[in-house]
């Protein structure tokens, strides 16, 4: 126990690797360790499920949508009926704004303290913050991270990086080597590699020469050795969207399903005395941040295949803790009441199994195209709709960079494509922005009733050190309006989530 109490001290008093390159100044602080927590309320693994960017508003069309074509509910809304489930609602707001981002909203999670957008635990100051898979590593926790994003990408870092910005996905990647993540799957190769990184660092080289397996291609899964740490990137950027996988249209190169990764990483994970896996359904933001209703859906049917994973597991371990959220709502998605008495919603809901690709793919089509007759053909093969010429001359000036939205959060070509398609599926958007709602949280298994009420996000970090018996604070600054202006490369590039 001394040994482990001097580990968590040294960590806590000194940056790590990686931080002071980062702009970080950190904060001596002390964690206390007690004797490992044990009873029937105290689990041994926890999964912690993010639909990212997940609203009410695209679960419940998620969920119309499950009832019509799969013929039952997601199983999101199937486990409300359980009498031991715990469901709450959680205030996502992070330091500067009411409007969170993923970074400073999964930093919340990961250091128990709100921050400026932009960040990735660390304070509008530059101070840094210990992050929960540090404190848990520590104390012998595995930790692992799986997501259908980069695998830098704002979420996963949250759990486990400190940057200045969320756009330094090559620093968060050499940091999850520093710190010795466990396991990491999902795309983001580009950060690793050698040809792509600005530094030229081999940092696939640098994984495999510190006793990682790494893994690219879906194969590899299978044969992924079970006494080595892995890393798991199957895409240069973020894995390709379901409905382009399916739709036949596009034909990506396949990558695991996030399901498959997740069961893939609960094989690996079984045998540890104690560990925490953070699961994403990162493209369910990028969807909606698109206002493409299909993609969303598709992303959030997957998400929801790997909570039916993670509850397989679940009762084969009894002892697992499943905390399922998102980390904030995006783009304001819902299914209108459409034509007299409403009852055209139903109908055109129907339509969304004609979608074939995502909308960046579609818009990639329609900018190349010569005429409305031929955006009339692509708009009916890629999404079962036909555009009258009226509308195609509305979205025309989009396509050429010149629309002229009466809203400025809905100033782009997809959010135009998106309104555009909202007449063929009832689903419409009010921005291409995350909002500001108060999102869901569920939890079932030991330890389900910390997570009673309605908890500010910062109280997740505490939880999870209460499990682990670890007592450890970070500091914090005051909520404010606004702490200055976010770092120039700091902003999220929505722009790229369009592009599949």
């Amino acid at each position: 126990m001394n040994n482990r109490r001097d580990f968590l001290r040294a960590l806590t008093a000194a940056p790590v690797a990686g931080a002071v390159a980062a702009g970080c100044t950190t904060a001596p602080r002390t964690a206390r360790v007690r004797t490992q927590p044990t009873g029937p309320d105290v689990p041994r693994h926890i999964i912690h499920l993010v639909g990212d960017g997940m609203g009410l508003g695209i679960l419940s069309c998620a969920n119309h949508h499950a009832v019509h074509a799969l013929g039952r509910p997601l199983t999101w809304f199937r486990l409300m009926d359980r009498p031991d489930l715990v469901a709450s609602m959680m205030d996502v707001r992070s330091q500067d704004s009411l409007v969170t981002d993923s970074s400073a909203s999964s930093s919340a999670w990961g250091s128990g303290v709100r921050i400026p957008n932009g960040r990735v635990n660390q304070l509008g100051d530059g101070t840094r913050l210990v992050t929960l898979y540090e404190l848990l590593g520590s104390t012998g926790w595995t930790r692992a991270l799986v997501t259908t994003t980069e695998i830098t990408h704002a979420t996963p870092a949250g759990f486990a990086a400190c940057t200045k910005s969320r756009s330094e996905g090559e620093l968060i990647a050499t940091q999850y080597l520093e710190r010795r993540i466990d396991l990491l799957l999902g795309g983001g190769r580009n950060h690793f590699a050698p040809g792509n990184r600005k530094d030229k660092r081999d940092l696939l080289g640098d994984f495999r020469n510190a006793g990682y397996a790494v893994l690219e291609k879906p194969a590899d899964l299978a044969s992924a050795p079970g006494d080595r740490p892995w890393l798991g990137v199957f895409a240069g950027g973020h894995l390709p969207y379901v409905v382009d996988q399916i739709g036949g249209l596009t034909r990506p190169d396949p990558t695991p399903s996030l399901a498959e990764l997740t069961r893939a990483a609960l094989g690996r994970l079984a045998g540890s005395e104690r560990f925490v896996l953070q699961v994403e359904g990162g493209r369910v933001d990028h969807g909606c941040h698109a206002n493409d209703a299909a993609a969303a859906i598709h992303e959030l049917l997957s998400f929801d295949a790997a909570i039916d994973v993670c509850l397989e597991f679940q009762r084969e371990h009894p002892d697992t803790l499943l905390v399922m959220t998102t980390d904030h709502a995006t783009g304001g998605a819902t299914l209108n009441g459409m034509g007299d008495g409403y009852r055209k919603s139903n109908e055109l809901l129907h339509h969304l199994p004609e979608v074939r690709q995502s909308s960046g793919e579609i818009l990639k089509r329609l900018v190349l195209a010569e005429n409305d007759d031929q955006r009339r053909k692509i708009l009916k093969e890629a999404t079962g709709y036909t555009a009258s010429n009226r509308r195609l001359g509305l979205l025309d000036p989009f396509l050429k960079k010149r629309g002229q939205p009466l809203f400025d959060g809905l100033n782009s070509d997809s959010a135009a494509l998106g309104q555009l398609l909202g007449n063929h599926l009832g689903i419409s958007f009010t921005s291409g922005n995350h909002t500001s709602d108060h999102i869901p949280l569920m939890a079932i298994g030991p330890g389900a009733e910390r997570f009673r009420g309605f908890l500010p996000n910062t109280r997740i970090f505490d939880n999870y050190l209460d499990i682990a018996g670890i007592r450890f604070r970070n500091p914090s600054q005051p909520i404010v309006a606004a702490s200055g202006p976010l770092p120039a490369d700091g902003i999220e590039d929505v722009r790229s989530y369009v592009i599949a």
